[in-house]
């Protein structure tokens, strides 16, 4: 066990993220950063106002037992900084460092209104600007750690909806058994974030962005964040509640480059290669080549062979009936109306998945919730003729809008 030693830099209370913005500008020229050479900042975002409060704290001790950087006040060094909203704490931006061997240094930079939403995109943007000024970097990794539901509308995964004979009515689903073990990006209490706000909340350019969060590995995900990071982390599966296992991968995730970044995909799928486990890495330049590659499947032919497909031979990556996550590649190839286009589409898509890695199912509690035949490193949604509700919100996502796939 590490000795840790706390101190408080920069102390206050904020009930709005007006004033979370404002206190940030006037505390700069208290800094002293002046002395401070940056090299490269990690921000672990972490919103676990909720179900997902014992396992924050458990992955807040592995980070602090994790390789952390030498702590300095002038010079040179890295910085490892760490949002954390928990249920029952007063939300706190954090620096964690490492002192003399055994001792951990936590420096409180910033405390919240504890009825702060984490999960508002005003709030975000507010955190991760104060933190870049703060220790402004060429180099920024940023990890996002709650709950995750892809690409889907916010609430829609918890509450969803189908279209009937009578109109919009709730889907009929299962009782989850498995709900306690799975990070099924954001909920803070009953709040949540869709992408397109995640987007928009995000201040700067990051090298990585790292979601620590359900069925985030979507091409959607990636498209509408293409130009906020350089590279893109996720999982097209469930990520068990546990999460990354960040004692072992806190250098990786320090480094950043490429090669670190399949290093650290390579250590979380073999902590959980006997439950199961989807991970990718993507390069969001080739994004675009993606999207281009598709919109030409879909534009001669594809998009009319979609009402034909047979849904179940498509490899999914979801449970209970909640069919909004297909692969990207299985999909695809099975609409495609002929081999040129198909080798182009998986040239546009192995430049895009530099790195994936799957089990061969995916297990929870030792029970095999779907087998993993395939495996591209996205996946996507595909439009049910029988059920078009989230068809109005999906053609809004950048994704769509760029492809086309529903008109």
């Amino acid at each position: 066990m590490k000795k840790i030693k706390v101190t408080m830099r920069y102390a206050l209370l904020s009930a709005t993220a007006v004033l979370l913005a404002l206190s940030a500008v006037s505390c700069l020229d208290n800094q002293g950063g002046n002395d401070m050479r940056i090299g490269r900042t990690v921000l672990i975002y972490i919103a676990a106002d909720n179900d997902l409060e014992p396992f924050a704290r458990q992955n807040l001790e592995d980070i602090k037992n994790g390789g952390l950087p030498q702590y300095f006040d002038e010079g040179s060094g890295d910085v490892l900084l760490v949002y954390a909203d928990i249920c029952g704490e007063t939300p706190k931006l954090m620096r964690l460092s490492s002192g003399r061997p055994g001792e951990v240094y936590e420096e409180v930079l910033m405390e919240y209104d504890q009825e702060q939403d984490s999960m508002s995109d005003s709030v975000m943007n507010a955190v991760l600007s104060y933190a870049d000024a703060l220790f402004p970097s060429d180099y920024r990794g940023l990890v996002l750690w709650s709950h995750g539901t892809g690409w889907l509308p916010e609430g829609f995964y918890s509450n969803p909806v189908e279209d009937s004979d009578g109109g919009i009515v709730p889907m009929q689903l299962a009782e989850d058994p498995f709900a306690a073990y799975v990070k099924s990006f954001g909920s803070d209490g009953s709040s949540e974030m869709d992408i397109r706000d995640l987007a928009e909340a995000l201040p700067v350019h990051y090298s990585y962005i790292l979601f620590d969060a359900c069925l985030m590995g979507g091409v959607e995900v990636a498209y509408e964040l293409r130009e906020k990071c350089d590279y893109l982390v996720a999982s097209a599966a469930e990520v068990l509640a546990a999460g990354f296992p960040y004692e072992e991968i806190l250098e990786d995730m320090l480094d950043g480059s490429l090669s670190a970044l399949k290093s650290m995909c390579d250590k979380y799928y073999e902590y959980y290669s006997e439950d199961g486990a989807t991970v990718a890495v993507v390069d969001t330049k080739a994004l675009d080549g993606l999207a281009t590659a598709c919109r030409e499947v879909l534009d001669n032919g594809g998009r009319d062979s979609i009402q034909l497909l047979d849904m179940d031979s498509l490899q999914g990556y979801y449970r209970l009936n909640k069919h909004w996550f297909y692969d990207l590649e299985d999909f695809v190839t099975s609409i495609s109306p002929d081999e040129e286009r198909t080798e182009s589409f998986r040239q546009a898509l192995d430049a895009a998945v530099v790195y994936k890695k799957a089990t061969d199912a995916f297990v929870l509690r030792g029970y095999v919730q779907f087998d993993i035949k395939t495996f591209s490193g996205l996946s996507t949604y595909v439009p049910n003729p029988e059920n078009s509700v989230l068809d109005k919100y999906y053609r809004t996502l950048a994704w769509n809008k760029a492809v086309t796939m529903v008109e």
